[in-house]
Parts: C-alpha cells; structure tokens; sequence
C-alpha cells in the first residue's frame, strides 16, 4: 500500500496539515523523505518542480484537502511516473 511506502512523506505532511490548511487549501504539497519543497496551484507544477529538485526518484504529491479522498491518478499522486525511463 502506498500509505506504508510514504510512511516518512505522510509523517511530514501531518506535521504540517494544519498550517497547510489554513494557508494553501486546494493546493499540492510536494515531500520527499522530510524534506518539504513546497505547494503548488496544480498537480502538474508539483509534478515538475519535484523532478528539478530531485530528479527522476520517487517523491509524494499530497493534495491538501480538509476530507481525504482516493486519488484518480495514482502514479503521479505519489511521483512514481519516471520520465525517460
């Protein structure tokens, strides 16, 4: 389950939910490990600014959302899409 593979990622999402809410509701929150690089108005601009940041590795994409709902786009919710694979 994805949930246990960004177990570090959720972790350092929900350290931050609160103030996320407040201040960037509807936005992407875009985490790898701890580190929290920042919300984005679009999936695709969070998408893109944690491939330049990290590159082509695996890193969470996090509606901020006050009721949690399943993602229709699995694979870029959680930045598992690898451009030119």
């Amino acid at each position: 389950m994805a949930d246990l593979k960004f177990k570090e990622e959720l972790a350092a999402y929900e350290a931050q939910k609160e103030e996320l809410l407040k201040i960037c509701l509807g936005k992407f929150a875009v985490f790898r490990g701890n580190e929290f690089l920042g919300t984005y108005d679009t999936m695709v601009a969070a998408y893109e600014a944690g491939i330049s940041k990290w590159g082509n590795v695996e890193f969470l994409i996090k509606p901020i959302l006050k009721e949690e709902k399943p993602e229709q786009f699995p694979a870029l919710y959680l930045g598992l899409l690898h451009a030119g694979s």
